[in-house]
């Protein structure tokens, strides 16, 4: 982790239809309708949020606590989470442009995760759950979570247009930032005192709060659609996604960008959870807490990516160098040792401070990507990123457990930072010549791929 048009099918605003249609609003109720939505917006993407932290927390003290999981294990049950993306990601992007009903498919996804979290929460309280359970509801989050960043941005689009896509989403990360921050403070405690199954339940609350939101939503979300293309033709659509990184020489840059942390990231995430709790020897309680920062430094880089990317500033030179300084502070981890207070305190550092810098990136991406796209490729465009993160990812992940088993958990994090900050260092120089010359050539209106 999280765009308006008059409906044309014969129902008002409302994603059911179920009430009577009301008289076109004029433009100031219409105005007024836009707002109150993104304000629903960003109060379900927070909830959701907020109890993702929970399951967060809860999935690693689960496998390293109570099943004795290996560190192999570990990365395996991570990869689950993005397996999916590789088989389901272009399809995915397909299917998200030809949706008429974005919002509808977000309130679906949101029950599916509430359904899903409920099932292994309910198996954690008979005592039933095995690795596999978890394995199992990490790849069911990967794959809802294939089509709906898809379909989020389109979502967003709809709500504030392409021109403000920059600032709603900077808007709804910080808040996603501010809810995990008070999340990670809770979840700790939760879980010591009321055990995993509570704090599982706290995340299927919080998607149940999500969809509510999205439920009372009154602008329309219907996007008006063509006639539906053949199935040949979905797949050849979703494979034209990838021209997004072949197009011109900063977007091939980007691609390493883009790639080489998230496949970091994993292995690193994966990694984390044995290494605070075994390696460290972090109590449960304060596993949580020690996140708190993390939270602390997403909001606070938020907020200065709302200000960086200020009108007239160049994006491209920004995520370029938020994604460095991200790989450069992320070794501050594997450098945690000593007494438990300064090992913390580094630890914290090493996980807060790439969140700061990728915070800024993060947006940075959103500003340069979707600004330039038309609404017809946006969801193939974001399914191709996908399904490329996710191939980095899934690399990472596994490649992190075999790393953490051959040369222990403190050994497989340094292997996995300076690798990724070899690839980001030597591409550098090229990206930055790459983003010069993007700046000085002017935007082309967005052309359907």
């Amino acid at each position: 982790m999280p765009m308006s048009v008059e409906k044309t099918d014969g129902t008002n605003g409302s994603p059911t239809g179920d009430a009577p249609a009301a008289d076109p609003p004029d433009g100031a109720s219409a105005g007024w309708a836009a707002t109150r939505d993104v304000n629903l917006y960003w109060c379900g993407q927070t909830a959701s949020a907020f109890g993702s932290v929970f399951t967060t927390i809860a999935l690693p003290v689960v496998a390293v606590v109570h099943l004795n999981a290996s560190a192999g294990a570990i990365g395996l049950i991570s990869a689950a989470a993005t397996a999916p993306i590789l088989l389901l990601g272009f399809p995915a992007g397909a299917l998200a442009d030809r949706l008429a009903h974005p919002r509808r498919a977000l309130i679906l996804l949101d029950l599916i995760c509430a359904a899903a979290v409920g099932v292994v929460a309910l198996g954690l309280a008979a005592g039933a759950v095995s690795l596999l359970w978890l394995g199992l509801l990490c790849a069911i989050m990967g794959a809802t979570s294939t089509l709906s960043m898809s379909v989020y941005f389109l979502h967003l689009r709809q709500l504030v247009g392409p021109d403000g896509i920059g600032g709603a989403r900077a808007r709804l990360q910080a808040g996603q930032y501010g809810a995990a921050l008070v999340g990670r403070l809770l979840a700790g405690p939760a879980i010591a005192l009321l055990g995993a199954a509570a704090a599982l339940s706290v995340d299927v609350a919080s998607y149940l709060l999500s969809a509510a939101a999205l439920v009372t939503m009154r602008s329309t979300d219907l996007v008006p659609r063509g006639p539906a293309p053949s199935v040949l033709t979905s797949l050849r659509g979703a494979m034209a996604g990838l021209r997004l990184f072949t197009g011109d020489g900063f977007h091939r840059a980007l691609g390493v960008f883009i790639v080489v942390p998230a496949a970091a990231l994993a292995g690193v995430t994966a990694l984390t959870g044995p290494f605070l709790l075994r390696v460290i020897h972090l109590p449960t309680a304060a596993y949580g807490s020690l996140f708190a920062l993390s939270g602390l430094m997403g909001l606070s880089g938020s907020a200065v990516a709302g200000r960086v990317l200020a009108p007239g500033r160049d994006a491209r030179r920004v995520l370029l160098g938020g994604f460095t300084a991200a790989m450069i502070c992320s070794l501050l981890l594997p450098l945690s040792g000593g007494p438990l207070p300064l090992a913390a305190f580094c630890a914290a550092m090493g996980i807060g401070l790439p969140i700061f810098f990728g915070a800024i990136a993060n947006v940075a991406v959103s500003s340069v990507l979707v600004a330039s796209m038309s609404e017809e490729t946006l969801g193939r465009a974001m399914a191709a990123l996908q399904v490329c993160v996710a191939t980095a990812g899934l690399v990472g992940a596994l490649g992190s457990g075999v790393l953490g088993d051959w040369l222990g958990v403190r050994g497989a994090l340094w292997a996995m930072g300076l690798l990724a900050l070899g690839g980001i260092v030597l591409s550098l120089p090229p990206a930055l010549r790459a983003a010069r010359v993007a700046a000085d050539v002017p935007e082309p209106e967005p052309a359907p791929v």
